[in-house]
């Protein structure tokens, strides 16, 4: 079996692991850093929007003119169809950082490795990281064919925590939350996401670039089970205020996926030349709108906090660390406690369950987490024709 060495070894290529990779080759040029990303980044993706803010993330990181080049579609304006209340709208003109952008993820994230590549990173697509074992003062990570040796490593998988276990570390799952999108072209692009409250959950819908927008509903995985079935998650739709509207009647959909979208953390947030970035660390509810932002910020802590258990300040960069993501925490719980209970209108389980007082959070094994998130009670990715 083939072996490799590397200082630095990045799991995971989404904004996290990249915004990681980058910065360890500006802090650290002389240094071997390997990204190993699992997938391809050419599976489709929930839409998100990338508040303007990042905008100085993403020059720190060095990527801002590839990401101007690449032409996202500008978020102008925030429709909120939320509390007892007409909906709110809130254009970016009155933000004193600007307009942000609704990204097509998947080529959001591909933009980010090339550019991690082109500032030197070795970057394997396609590979899925097995095994993590502890060896000499670093780690040996196992994939399929071949193993590599790394004096610290970069966890950041996204929602994926099989590797759990040979960090030493405990998932903790806080609340669950899924999303049922599906994916359509032919749609006149308006700068608009909208967010609209419902009985079941929350929809949302936002452009893509080339004329393509993404609708969701959120809710729990125990009561969406139907909006698996197109028929019921069109007749959802339909029941809708304001993002039914979104879709003209030549609207083509394209894909549907459904994936896990509820708040989990990882304890400890470091451990002996490792430490968690993006949603391996720290996975939100989307209405928070952490996602991306939270990602580069996270991705860009951790190569600091790797950099120096190189140098010898191991028990620092550790505590240093875990301090900022507990307080990043911290203030996102009551955050989104506030923002759920301002939506007043229905007493429906999915509201029900957000007035109540919170469930003590569950800490759970990696498997327990796949079930929890939704992977063993099926939900799926379904590509078609044209995507």
């Amino acid at each position: 079996m083939p072996s490799e060495q590397a200082d630095f070894v990045v799991i995971g290529g989404g904004p996290a692991g990249a915004a990681a990779a980058l910065m360890l080759r500006r802090h650290a040029p002389g240094r071997r850093v390997v990204l190993i990303e699992a997938g391809r980044h050419d599976r489709p993706k929930p839409g998100e929007v990338l508040p303007a803010v990042a905008q100085g993330l993403l020059r720190q990181l060095g990527v801002w003119p590839h990401f101007a080049e690449a032409a996202f579609v500008e978020n102008r304006t925030l429709v909120s169809a939320w509390a007892d209340e007409p909906p709110g709208e809130r254009h970016s003109m009155f933000s004193a950082h600007g307009a942000g952008w609704h990204l097509d993820r998947a080529r959001f994230d591909r933009l980010m490795v090339l550019a991690a590549e082109a500032a030197g990173v070795e970057v394997r697509l396609g590979s899925a990281v097995h095994t993590a074992t502890r060896e000499n003062q670093g780690w040996r990570l196992k994939l399929a064919d071949w193993d590599i040796t790394a004096q610290a490593v970069v966890w950041a998988s996204g929602r994926s925590w099989g590797l759990a276990r040979h960090f030493g570390a405990k998932v903790t799952v806080h609340g669950h939350l899924a999303a049922y999108a599906r994916f359509f072209d032919g749609t006149p692009g308006d700068y608009r996401m909208v967010v609209e409250a419902r009985p079941e959950g929350w929809w949302y819908s936002a452009d893509l670039p080339g004329r393509r927008r993404v609708v969701a509903c959120l809710t729990d995985p125990d009561l969406g089970n139907g909006l698996r079935q197109a028929d019921h998650w069109y007749r959802s739709l339909a029941a809708t205020q304001f993002v039914a509207r979104l879709l003209p009647a030549g609207a083509r959909e394209i894909a549907s996926l459904v994936k896990p979208a509820g708040t989990a953390t990882i304890d400890p947030a470091a451990g002996e030349r490792w430490v968690a970035a993006g949603d391996c660390l720290f996975a939100a509810d989307p209405l928070s709108s952490r996602g991306i932002v939270h990602a580069l910020r996270s991705g860009i802590l951790a190569a600091y906090a790797v950099s120096d258990m190189l140098e010898g300040r191991e028990d620092l960069a550790r505590a240093r660390y875990a301090m900022i993501a507990t307080q990043g925490f911290q203030d996102y719980v009551p955050a989104l406690a506030a923002h759920y209970a301002a939506a007043v209108r229905w007493e429906t389980p999915f509201w029900q369950r957000r007035r109540a007082p919170p469930e003590k959070p569950a800490t759970v094994s990696p498997a327990q987490v796949t079930h929890v998130s939704g992977k063993q009670e099926g939900i799926h990715e379904t590509r078609h024709p044209g995507l």
